[in-house]
């Protein structure tokens, strides 16, 4: 099976019982790995120009893909989705926090199962390389932490919603609260509480831009009531909630 109007050419081996022995009389392999590896490691590093750089390696050679399944569409789905899974893993491996990355792998997934063609499957797959690169470039957690101080902000992105205490995560994380606010201040060079604030701040933004209601934002983010919000907002970003809102529409 070819591929004829996808940029990326690609063919799927025949099935085999002696795939090294028709390898050599055909010549034909599975594309190298370190053409994998080339992608993969630019999606790590957040390296925007590198995954380019690699598709058009793609682009250029082509695909080569290795026998799954008798059925054609199971056999393009098998290959997506392990090439969904293991992008994944590498963004996690470059500070992507672990449960957007699995949010991203679902969704990508769930749309990949819509898909019908191997070009159509092709297309989608680069177009998300570009996403999921650039969220490593945007939100990575910085892998010179520790595990703990990691581990601490992932509670934190995942419980952005809930009336963070820094006792209740040093409970979870099993250790005291002077401990972890020490640490955490050592390592990234701001105290504990601010940068609760401000992810509860950015994230803010993103929901006020989306049309949410300030009202709906302040309780969401569990701030102490609606004043709150707007003072913490204000001290922040030299604006209130709602100047920011309206600045969207003009």
């Amino acid at each position: 099976m070819s591929g004829n109007d996808s940029t990326i050419k690609y063919e799927f081996l025949d099935s085999s019982k002696n795939f090294i022995y028709d390898a050599r009389e055909t010549g034909k392999t599975h594309t190298s790995f370190l053409y994998e590896l080339q992608l993969f490691n630019a999606i790590k590093n957040g390296d925007i120009h590198g995954v380019k750089t690699a598709l058009e390696t793609y682009t250029d050679s082509g695909l080569i893909i290795g026998h799954m399944s008798d059925n054609q569409s199971r056999e393009i789905h098998y290959w997506a989705v392990s090439t969904i899974a293991v992008s994944i893993h590498y963004a996690i491996l470059g500070g992507l926090d672990e449960s957007e990355a699995y949010q991203l792998s679902d969704k990508y997934i769930q749309e990949i199962d819509q898909l019908s063609s191997m070009d159509t499957c092709i297309d989608y797959l680069c177009q998300k390389a570009i996403e999921l690169v650039t969220k490593v470039k945007e939100n990575t957690i910085p892998q010179e932490y520790s595990h703990l101080i990691n581990n601490c902000i992932h509670l934190i992105h995942i419980h952005l919603h809930d009336r963070l205490k820094i006792e209740n995560i040093a409970q979870t994380l099993h250790v005291s609260r002077d401990y972890l606010s020490y640490a955490f201040k050592k390592e990234t060079g701001i105290p504990l509480h601010k940068y609760i604030l401000h992810q509860k701040l950015e994230e803010s933004r993103k929901m006020l831009s989306s049309g949410i209601s300030i009202k709906e934002v302040s309780y969401t983010l569990s701030f102490s009531n609606e004043s709150h919000f707007i003072q913490s907002y204000k001290k922040n970003y030299g604006v209130t909630p709602a100047v920011y809102i309206s600045s969207l529409t003009k």
